[in-house]
């Protein structure tokens, strides 16, 4: 209680911030998405960016982009960069993604962000 108490307040403060606020709540939406109860990373796809074959591990974060006027055949992608948390958003044809199915996201995020050195075989194998 009082825990969460003290983040309100500190959320408020940072509410009524000038300039940083921005930055504050960006970064707040950021981790949220992550682990939070707002979490969006929860599709993983392979996404086809530059040539026919060349495929990135990537998470669908919205699958109509109407918004910017461009409808169902285009979606929001984002691109997970390694060992960082920062990224790129993408809007790409639909074709050209393939969702991940046997890949729960917290392990497709692991391995993106490791640059491919997570070994996710043996971690589905542990009980």
């Amino acid at each position: 209680f009082i825990i969460g108490s003290v983040i309100n307040l500190f959320d408020r403060w940072m509410d009524r911030a000038p300039g940083i606020k921005f930055i504050y709540t960006s970064t707040k939406e950021l981790f949220e998405a992550f682990a939070g109860d707002k979490r969006k990373f929860e599709t993983p796809i392979l996404a086809n960016l530059f040539e026919p074959d060349v495929w990135v591990v990537g998470f669908l974060t919205d699958e109509e982009m109407g918004k910017f006027e461009m409808g169902q055949e285009h979606v929001a992608v984002y691109i997970p960069m390694s060992y960082s948390l920062s990224g790129h958003l993408y809007v790409l044809p639909r074709t050209r993604i393939k969702k991940i199915e046997r890949i729960q996201a917290g392990d497709a995020m692991k391995y993106a962000v490791t640059g491919g050195v997570a070994d996710l075989e043996s971690e589905s194998q542990k009980p």
